[in-house]
This record gives structure tokens, C-alpha cells and sequence, in this order.
């Protein structure tokens, strides 16, 4: 097998798959959490009910606007800093993340409750006294209460899943919506609360998954501490800037829901809302899936950046549209399959209703292939921290578009509305692909830094001598004095050679390292191999004896210590990663 092949299979694939996984298990739950809302609701109070959901829908995109700007961009500048060794800066962007976020929420939340029916009426909740304004005024109530625990939740879980922990990110999300779903069903059907105990059963869930997160803290799994940091408004402005190219959707969600509910009420009544709000949460589950691939993307593009390892960023670009596009062709083949069953399991049990539900899914499952490549774009271009590309994406498929052609096609009968998906996301990508066309590039990444070295060892064959020359010669190419050239060698012959002597069990073992120029004057070694947990700085370097032969391995890493400005290693993707600046 070319070592291309292998790098691709063994680096890239296996790390996607070991984020993925978890992640869609979470970001499925999220969505089969909002669909138990609408299904134990509709099914017990009717399209009073789902009317009332779908309005009060635009007072958690406003949250999940400020939660998930904050959450993604933090975690996404934390991957960063520990890819490069600092560990205290990403704990600083944690802490000052989660205080923002925290105390938003709370404000918002107190002034919401407050001007309350100034909110409903805003919110096209109608008339104060009928069926829709009273379920409408419940649910919003218990939303205010509860935000500052459900919006926590952004936080703990993007920062415990880049921190190499995404099985209890997921467990913990996984539990959380279970439990939402299970109190959902006992609030809403069993002890008749109505909309609120929808509401109630998320706070709970939430509740649980941000006390299972602390166990990460607690046993201390990975490099993430909580702790109390002068407060950075930079750091902050920063993770916000970065996660609101995502975040935006919300935002523009917010707009549009308001948009729409108003003109279904005008062309199809509650029927249309409801049939709305059955679609919005359908499409809330086809995202959950490319969120699951952006939580895989996100922090595998950030480390490879740190690395300048463009190859692999291209790799894994290629690995999240293939899985992308696989999850689009699956949903859109059940939807299509089945529409009617989807509808009446929310609810809707006269002809007229499954009629109006059937067309409307219809016709949404015809956007999801378009949808997901934009939408796997949109994260990349995040990841590279080229915002541009991302708000492009963001508003064209999330405002502009979509409420142009919902303004248009809301003049026909309301079987014509549902055409807005896939006109929305066919032109969108159209508009991507003359955008790339211009910029003659879809990656938009430079070219190839002859001034990164990159070398791919394997166990059963590596020719560390070879290695050695090179990296001698690319330090003289550098212009690096005699000195560092010597360390950087010397580090390269020491750290490898104990990885390939004491690390790996089996015969097919692999480090790739990459050394990177600093601005600074200092060379950056990056090295990662896929043996078991193994730090070459934990060898126990106090007991070396030349006489008896015994410790020589750990003669060279005492010296690397010693001589080395910086060192870090961390578990991460299942791999081994190791950063030494000389």
C-alpha cells in the first residue's frame, strides 16, 4: 500500500470515525429531543400545540445564536492552542467562554420574563386569551426560566469533545436527550403539564449532561481545567467571531421562522404552521447529522493548521464530503419512502392533514443532497477561519434565499411553500460553485510550504538515519545556527528512535512528523504514531546507568528536556501527539 493510502486510512480515517460516531449519537439525540416535543405535543394537545412550539421556536435560535458562537469558536481556538503546545491559553479561552455565555443568559432571560407579553406578541403568538396565546405564553415562560441551564450545555460539550474526549461528550449528550425524551412522554402525556412540560423535560436532560461532563474535570481525562482567569475580552471576541460564521444560521432562523409563521398563517392557517413546524424539525434532524460531521472535521482541520499539514486537511475535507453525502442519500430515501408515517406520528390524522404533511416532506427530502454539501463546506471554511466563505454560505441558505423564494412561492397555495427548500439550497450551491470558479480554488489553501518538512516512518522499515540527514539538511536550508540545527537533529533521532523502541506492540507502526519554522526564530516538531498511550517524557530518567545498559533510552530525552523551550503531549484521536519547540 503507497504511504499516501495508509496515512489516509490510518490518520484520517480513523481519527474522522473516532469524532463522528459519538458526535452523531449526540447530535441525533438533540434532534430526537425536539421531534419528541412535537410528536408527544401534537399527539396530545393538537396543532394548537405545534403552532405554539413553532412560535416560540425563534426564543432558542436567539440563545443558540449566543451559546454556540461562543461554544464552537472557543473550542475551536482551544484545539488550536493545544495543538501548539499551550495549554494554559486554552484553558483561559474555557473559562472565559463559559463565564460570557453564562451571564448573557441570564440577563436576556430576566429582561424576556419581564417584558413578557410584549415578547408573545412579537412573536405572532396572536390574540391574548385564545388556545395559541395561552400554550405560546407557557412555553416561553418555562423557556426563559430554564435557557441559563439548557445553553450551558454548548460549552461543556464542544470543549470536553475537542479535549480528546468525545465518547463522554456523547454519553453525555446521549443521556441528556433520553432522558428528555422519557420526561417529555411523563410531563406532556402522563401528568397532562402541556407545552411547558416539554420544556421541563429538556431542562432536566440538561441538567444531567452538564454533571456528567464534570467527570471529565474531575478525573482529569484530558488537558481541560476549570478555572478563574482575568477576564480576556479579546479571547472572547475572538471565539465569537469564529463561531458565528455557524452560529449565524440562528440568527437568520430567528428572522425567518418569524417570517413564515406569519405568512402560513395567512395562506394555510394552523394546518400550514403546523405542517411548518413538523418540516423545521425534520430538517433540525438532517443537520444534526452534518453537525456530526463538522464535530469531526472542526478540530481535525485546526490541529493539521498547527501543523501546516495541508495534505491532510485535504484528506479530511474529502472524508466529511463522502459522509456527508452518504447521510444525505439515506435520509432522503427514507423520507421519500415513507412521508406519511412522519406526519402522522406527529399528530396530523385527517386526510387533509397527512395530504399537506405527505407533499411538504416530499419535497423537503429534494434539498438534502445540495444541503450537505453546503453545509460540510460552511464547516471547513470555519475551521480555516475564512469567515467570508462562511457568512456567504450562511446567509444565502438561511435568509436571503430562503425568504426570497419563500415571499415568492407563499403567493401560490400553500403545496407550492415547501418548493423554498430545495430552490434555496440548489441556487446556494450555484453560488458557491461561481464563487470557487473566481477564486479558482475550493480548498483555499495556499500552496504547499517548502519550508515545512514532513516525514512518514514505518516501524517494520524506518530508515531514522536517513531521516536524520534530511532534517540536517532542511535546518541548513533554514539558515538555523549550528547549534539549534544540532538540537533539532538530535531531537528528531532521539524522540523517534525511543517511540520505534519502546512504543509500539504491534509490527505496523507509524509516526508522521512535520517540523515547522516559527517567526520567532525556533522550529516546531510535530509528531504523531499510532502506538498505545506511550509519552517518551514520562521515561524515568534518574535511573541510567551506562555500566549496566540499563535507562540509555532516556539519556537523549533528559537532554531534549533540559534544552528543549517548550514540550507537550497529549492523547488525541487515538493517537499520540507530541510538540517540541527548539
Amino acid at each position: 500500500m503507497q504511504t499516501d493510502q495508509i496515512k489516509n486510512n490510518l490518520f484520517i480515517r480513523k481519527s474522522f470515525y473516532k469524532f463522528f460516531l459519538p458526535s452523531l449519537l449526540s447530535c441525533l439525540g438533540i434532534a430526537v429531543g425536539g421531534l419528541a416535543d412535537c410528536i408527544f405535543v401534537g399527539n396530545v394537545i393538537g396543532t394548537a400545540g405545534l403552532t405554539a412550539i413553532s412560535i416560540g421556536q425563534p426564543v432558542y435560535m436567539l440563545f443558540n445564536t449566543i451559546s454556540y458562537s461562543l461554544s464552537i469558536g472557543g473550542s475551536i481556538h482551544y484545539a488550536s492552542a493545544l495543538g501548539e503546545g499551550k495549554e494554559e491559553e486554552g484553558n483561559r479561552i474555557f473559562a472565559n467562554v463559559l463565564r460570557t455565555d453564562l451571564t448573557l443568559n441570564i440577563l436576556i432571560c430576566a429582561l424576556g420574563l419581564i417584558f413578557l407579553p410584549q415578547v408573545l406578541t412579537f412573536l405572532g403568538a396572536g390574540t391574548p386569551g385564545t388556545e395559541v396565546w395561552a400554550n405560546s405564553e407557557a412555553l416561553v415562560r418555562a423557556q426563559l426560566l430554564l435557557v441559563p441551564i439548557m445553553f450551558c450545555q454548548g460549552p461543556f460539550y464542544y470543549f470536553v469533545n475537542c479535549d480528546n474526549d468525545p465518547k463522554l461528550a456523547a454519553v453525555a449528550f446521549v443521556t441528556s436527550n433520553t432522558l428528555d425524551v422519557v420526561f417529555n412522554y411523563v410531563f406532556v402525556v402522563v401528568l397532562k403539564m402541556g407545552v411547558a412540560g416539554s420544556v421541563y423535560s429538556t431542562g432536566l436532560g440538561a441538567s444531567v449532561m452538564i454533571l456528567i461532563s464534570l467527570i471529565h474535570f474531575v478525573k482529569k481525562r484530558g488537558c481541560l481545567r476549570i478555572t478563574w482567569p482575568r477576564f480576556d475580552f479579546k479571547s472572547v471576541a475572538q471565539s465569537a467571531q469564529t463561531g458565528f460564521a455557524t452560529s449565524i444560521q440562528y440568527i437568520f432562523q430567528f428572522f425567518t421562522i418569524l417570517v413564515c409563521n406569519r405568512l402560513l398563517m395567512r395562506t394555510g392557517g394552523e394546518l400550514g404552521v403546523a405542517v411548518f413546524d413538523i418540516v423545521f424539525n425534520v430538517a433540525l434532524l438532517a443537520s444534526s447529522a452534518y453537525d456530526a460531521v463538522s464535530m469531526a472535521l472542526q478540530p481535525m482541520v485546526s490541529t493539521f493548521r498547527g501543523e501546516r499539514n495541508n495534505a491532510d486537511i485535504r484528506a479530511t475535507l474529502r472524508q466529511s464530503l463522502r459522509v456527508g453525502l452518504g447521510v444525505s442519500v439515506i435520509l432522503a430515501a427514507a423520507l421519500l419512502a415513507a412521508p406519511q408515517w412522519v406526519c402522522y406520528g406527529f399528530g396530523l390524522r385527517s386526510p387533509e392533514e397527512l395530504t399537506a404533511g405527505a407533499a411538504a416532506i416530499r419535497i423537503y427530502a429534494l434539498c438534502l443532497l445540495p444541503s450537505g454539501i453546503n453545509m460540510v463546506m460552511t464547516y471547513y471554511y470555519q475551521a480555516l477561519e475564512k469567515e467570508f466563505a462562511s457568512y456567504l454560505l450562511f446567509t444565502l441558505r438561511n435568509l436571503a434565499l430562503f425568504l426570497a423564494f419563500s415571499l415568492l412561492f407563499s403567493r401560490g397555495a400553500l403545496g407550492l411553500f415547501w418548493w423554498t427548500y430545495p430552490c434555496t439550497e440548489a441556487a446556494t450551491l450555484l453560488v458557491l460553485c461561481l464563487y470557487n470558479r473566481k477564486k479558482r480554488s475550493w480548498t483555499y489553501l495556499d500552496e504547499d510550504d517548502d519550508r515545512v518538512y514532513s516525514a512518514f516512518l514505518y516501524s517494520a522499515d524506518a530508515d531514522l538515519g536517513a531521516v536524520e540527514q534530511e532534517v540536517s539538511g532542511y535546518m541548513e536550508r533554514l539558515d538555523a545556527s549550528p547549534t539549534q540545527s544540532y538540537f533539532a537533529t538530535v531531537a528528531v533521532e532521539e524522540i523517534c528512535g525511543v517511540i520505534l523502541n519502546n512504543a509500539f506492540s504491534q509490527r505496523d507502526g507509524y509516526i508522521q512528523l512535520t517540523i515547522v519554522p516559527q517567526e520567532d526564530g525556533t522550529v516546531t516538531l510535530h509528531l504523531r504514531d499510532n502506538a498505545k498511550e506511550f509519552n517518551p517524557f514520562d521515561l524515568d530518567t534518574d535511573r541510567i546507568s551506562l555500566e549496566n545498559g540499563t535507562g540509555l533510552d532516556a539519556i537523549g530525552v533528559k537532554m531534549i528536556k533540559s534544552k528543549a523551550k517548550e514540550f507537550f503531549y497529549r492523547r488525541y484521536a487515538g493517537f499520540n501527539t507530541l510538540v517540541v519547540r527548539v
